[in-house]
């Protein structure tokens, strides 16, 4: 097993490699650093919304990332703290979406079924990003594909699991997928379209990000960063490529076991921390819709690459819109 240390040690030289690219003279703090990461670049005007052809069904629009890993961009960032934001759940919690993806944009490595260790899923093409670079923190988790399959871990200290589903979703089709964590004993869950596609233990306890905790990376760490790997590590970290739709965040574990996959969008209800139903179709406020207390926790896209993204697109996720 890789220790969450050593994981860390591994994360800084790409980090400090990709500044000097990106900045020249900038230079990039360690874990215990000093100095602030250079600020992101700014974020580009938005292009007026278009249909992505071949489209025809499902309604509504739909994120398309293109799994740019650099300068802060191509990703949808939650700010988590300063205030404190319903978001960042961490104990008992449910984190699901639609997502459409191909193998052939998202090559990282495939994992065995099943679990695969602390910190497995960081070398997936990442999804969900709650990670954290150094201590101060209750703990993290964070979701990838590994090989087309999903990878789903959390980590609390030392401690942490992660795991590896059975199916692939890199197919072309869109799919609905839902992760669960219960608190009391660290008990974790994949479901693709309904079915259980793996289960493990992880560690127990809180995983939140812990209020007004220091960092040295204040533009990344206090984030759950979508699409892309929040700290831009280098090429050994992957950004995901490929299409997202209805993101729901809750406080409690909504699937026990098998369940019918949803026909229609989420809905907001009173375990809703944070709903994104990604129609906004312009612009870069990512509203969230959960109406959840202390809320709402919007997100904030940033658009940019080659190709660009996330653009906003025409969605066929099969929701009946």
């Amino acid at each position: 097993m890789v220790s969450r240390a050593r994981l860390r040690a591994l994360r800084l030289p790409a980090l400090a490699a990709l500044a000097l690219t990106l900045a020249g003279a900038a230079s990039l703090p360690s874990c215990q650093g000093a100095s602030a990461p250079a600020p992101s670049p700014s974020v580009p005007a938005t292009p007026p919304p278009s249909p992505t052809p071949g489209m025809t069904g499902g309604g509504g629009q739909a994120l398309r990332f293109h799994g740019n890993g650099v300068g802060d961009i191509d990703r949808v960032k939650i700010a988590l703290d300063n205030p404190p934001r319903p978001a960042d759940v961490g104990g008992d919690f449910t984190l699901e979406w639609w997502m459409k993806s191909q193998l052939d944009e998202n090559r990282s490595a495939s994992c065995t079924p099943g679990p695969i260790g602390l910190d497995g899923w960081i070398s997936g093409n990442i999804l969900f990003d709650r990670d954290v670079n150094g201590g101060g923190d209750f703990g993290d988790y964070g979701v990838s594909l590994r090989g087309g399959r999903v990878a789903f871990g959390v980590a609390l200290g030392s401690n942490g699991q992660t795991l590896c589903g059975a199916t692939s979703v890199a197919d072309g089709v869109w799919h609905h997928v839902a992760v669960t964590r219960r608190a009391s004993d660290g008990q974790m869950q994949i479901f693709v379209d309904g079915g259980r596609d793996a289960s493990g233990a992880g560690p127990a306890g809180n995983v939140s990000y812990r209020d007004g905790r220091s960092t040295d990376y204040p533009d990344s760490d206090p984030f759950l960063v979508v699409g892309a790997e929040k700290h831009d590590a280098g090429p050994g970290y992957p950004s995901f490529s490929g299409w997202l739709d209805e993101v729901r965040l809750s406080t409690v574990i909504r699937y026990a076991g098998g369940f019918a996959r949803p026909t229609a969008p989420f809905g907001a209800d009173s375990a809703s921390a944070a709903l994104y139903h990604f129609d906004e179709g312009a612009g870069d406020l990512v509203n969230d819709t959960s109406g959840s207390a202390g809320g709402p926790s919007h997100g904030i896209r940033r658009f940019g690459g080659q190709p660009p993204g996330p653009v906003w697109v025409m969605s066929d996720a099969p929701l009946g819109r």
